[in-house]
């Protein structure tokens, strides 16, 4: 008798050991599955990092910048721009001078 009692023993502790890893899995399971939709929705991740997500509205008076490339399309087709450097490159090739003017143009709004 008592090897069944012994047998029944580690069949009970076989079967408690398997239900409670079976829970521990499905845990697991649900959080991976929250994880995923956190990581999916980057709205949803930013917000669990405390930050807020902002929108300013475009101000309706300003000029365009000409250092944005915001000038409107007439104006670089009739090549009133062709002074202003199209690549970063080109900005660094510029004199002080040159960047001067340029800022000045803007300013002015001699575009």
């Amino acid at each position: 008798m008592s090897e069944e009692g012994n047998a029944e023993q580690l069949m009970n502790a076989l079967i408690t050991k398997m239900e409670s890893m079976d829970s521990n899995i499905n845990v697991l399971k649900a959080e991976n599955q929250r994880l995923q939709q956190i990581i999916n929705n980057p709205n949803m991740l930013l917000k669990k990092m405390g930050l807020v997500k902002s929108n300013t509205p475009f101000a309706e008076d300003i000029q365009n910048d000409p250092f944005r490339n915001d000038m409107n399309n007439d104006s670089i087709l009739k090549g009133n721009n062709s002074s202003i450097p199209q690549t970063n490159e080109a900005f660094h090739e510029m004199s002080w001078d040159e960047i001067h003017e340029l800022a000045n143009t803007a300013k002015d709004g001699e575009r």
